[in-house]
């Protein structure tokens, strides 16, 4: 049976807590059942049949509390989830309450609204605008709520059972207060590295599985356990997405949608602007997530792998819906434990839906070359897809704006810096220091090498640029990376970005000195990139003036001395 907006405008997330509070305390009381006779049993000092046949009951029956305890925890955390979810439809309804009684305007139990107004007769088209808002505030509320019902569902349904994601002992673990969440949210990716480590593998189970989008994101955070919990977060956030699509979609095809002013209809119903513009976005979003579990598919996980499972591990570093869409990092390779890591940030036109199988193929060519080079195992490299800012749009005229101003590499840098800092940081705490080679590519370039301005002497050891608009800076000596360790190239044909953004030619912005520039401060790589098979050898000479891309995205491809090259950097081979 459907939700109704009726239904949902009564939900209280404080009698779930309570609930969740109640379930802990059996919780606990088991534990001490359990612990009780535990203690029982090792004082027990019997001898014979009856004995041993005692000591059996007393064992089974330990196991069987100790199940219990854990069948709990998970009841426990399924309803504290829930509760989450549902504070958060909470704020979604009061939103849309507020903002129609502000406005004189009612909301049925059906969820339609209605108005003393009629449309369009306060002669601007502002109620009429407010309407669409509301509308589409209820279509919102009513997709979180439905996500919610069906997630809670499914959680309780896999509670004690083989399909449950935890497997954490419920002994052994215990959760967050929000004041600790907030505390470990605001962290320095040093100081949250140290304390990550401090924390037993039971609990870093568990605090990955019950709070996978604070964990999947927590720069300090080990690799294993972000993936753990990006894969959870990839999930429940597609799933969201999917729910709000359903009830766009449904929107569109009720007749009440042909009153709404400025609404028109084509053969898939009846659009309003708003909801339009809302269903493309969440359209856009659901193709990022099929993407990333494309990517995802075939592939062990990190921690899988570090337990022995055979394989090449793929691991979801990153994963945020944030900002203008979705935003991912994937790594292949162990990034705890590889002796050298590589991250790789693109450029102009990037999105995870549109790029993402792209470049997990060319940093998945980097790797391998970058081993052969190196004359060492594969195990020994790791290379990271970092889509994890907004890139401008294609190069066109419409996103000239973004692509002129530093403004997006600036936002994209502050995180890049974070993503490596975390990085490094875990590794002092675990596996030791990795050789770690950051490569900037475009517009992500220029974002790279900002980064570069930002982390702490030791975090990058080398830094890579390629198709390079502005190097993020007017001098290298900016950067807090070795000077004998600056690495550019680019091609001598069909790369008009090439310096566009130290040039400031035509719409461009500056972005930085151009690191092909003989003083510079970089050290010239190969580029020679006529062994792709999409090189254009007819293309004309890479100056900004002569607009042409035909050779901007070659780079790592396969059979490129440029991708050898970049190689050799990685493996820490190339003086």
């Amino acid at each position: 049976m459907a939700l109704t907006w009726g239904q949902v405008k009564t939900w209280s997330s404080n009698s779930l807590s309570t609930y969740a509070g109640t379930v802990g305390s059996r919780r606990d009381t088991v534990v001490k059942q359990a612990d009780a006779l535990q203690a029982r049993m090792s004082s027990f000092q019997g001898e014979g049949a009856t004995a041993e046949a005692l000591r059996c009951k007393m064992k089974t029956a330990h196991e069987a509390l100790t199940t219990l305890a854990d069948d709990l925890a998970e009841v426990q955390d399924a309803v504290n989830a829930a509760a989450g979810n549902v504070s958060d439809v909470e704020s979604a309804v009061k939103k849309a309450l507020s903002v129609a009684s502000i406005n004189g305007f009612t909301i049925s139990d059906d969820g339609s609204v209605s108005c003393h107004i009629p449309y369009g007769t306060d002669g601007t088209g502002a109620i009429d605008a407010v309407i669409q808002n509301v509308k589409l505030l209820v279509l919102e509320a009513m997709a979180l709520a439905d996500y919610t019902d069906t997630s809670f569902h499914a959680s309780l349904g896999s509670a004690g059972t083989d399909k449950s994601t935890s497997s954490a002992s419920g002994a052994k673990t215990r959760m967050w207060s929000k004041e600790e969440q907030e505390k470990f949210r605001n962290m320095a990716p040093e100081e949250r590295a140290k304390f990550w480590s401090e924390q037993s593998y039971e609990q870093k189970q568990y605090l990955a599985d019950r709070y996978p989008e604070l964990i999947g994101n927590a720069d300090g955070v080990e690799a294993w356990a972000r993936d753990r919990a990006n894969r959870i977060n990839l999930r429940e956030q597609k799933l969201k997405t999917e729910k709000l699509i359903q009830h766009l979609e449904a929107a569109q095809h009720h007749p009440s949608s042909a009153n709404l002013p400025g609404s028109y209809f084509d053969s898939n119903g009846y659009y309003d602007p708003a909801t339009n513009a809302k269903l493309a976005r969440a359209k856009t979003d659901l193709a990022a997530y099929k993407q990333i579990e494309a990517t995802l598919a075939g592939h062990i996980s990190l921690e899988q792998y570090q337990h022995g499972k055979q394989g090449d591990p793929v691991s979801l570093l990153t994963l945020q819906d944030d900002g203008r869409r979705v935003k991912a990092a994937v790594a292949q390779g162990d990034v705890d434990h590889a002796k050298h890591v590589a991250t790789f940030v693109p450029g102009i036109g990037t999105t995870v839906d549109g790029s993402l199988e792209m470049y997990f193929r060319e940093t998945g060519n980097l790797r391998h070359a970058a081993a052969a080079q190196g004359n060492m195992p594969l195990k020994d490299v790791a290379t990271v897809a970092w889509l994890g800012y907004d890139a401008p749009g294609e190069a066109n005229v419409s996103n000239a704006g973004d692509i002129a101003s530093p403004k997006l590499a600036q936002e994209g840098s502050d995180r890049l810096a974070g993503f490596l800092t975390g990085m490094h940081a875990s590794r002092q705490f675990g596996a030791g220091d990795a050789h770690m080679t950051l490569v900037g590519h475009s517009y992500g370039s220029t974002t790279s090498g900002m980064a570069a301005t930002k982390v702490k002497p030791g975090v990058i050891d080398d830094l890579a640029l390629c198709g390079s608009p502005g190097m993020g800076t007017d001098d290298a000596h900016n950067y807090h990376v070795d000077q004998n360790h600056l690495w550019v190239s680019g091609v001598p044909q069909g790369d008009s970005v090439q310096g566009m953004g130290a040039s400031g030619i035509g719409p461009v912005g500056h972005l930085g000195k151009n690191p092909m520039d003989a003083d510079s401060g970089f050290t010239h790589l190969s580029d020679d990139a006529t062994g792709s098979s999409k090189y254009n050898p007819n293309a004309p000479v890479s100056l900004p003036i002569n607009w042409n891309f035909d050779n901007h995205s070659v780079y790592l491809d396969e059979g490129t001395e440029t991708l050898q090259d970049f190689a050799r950097v990685v493996a820490g081979v190339k003086r």
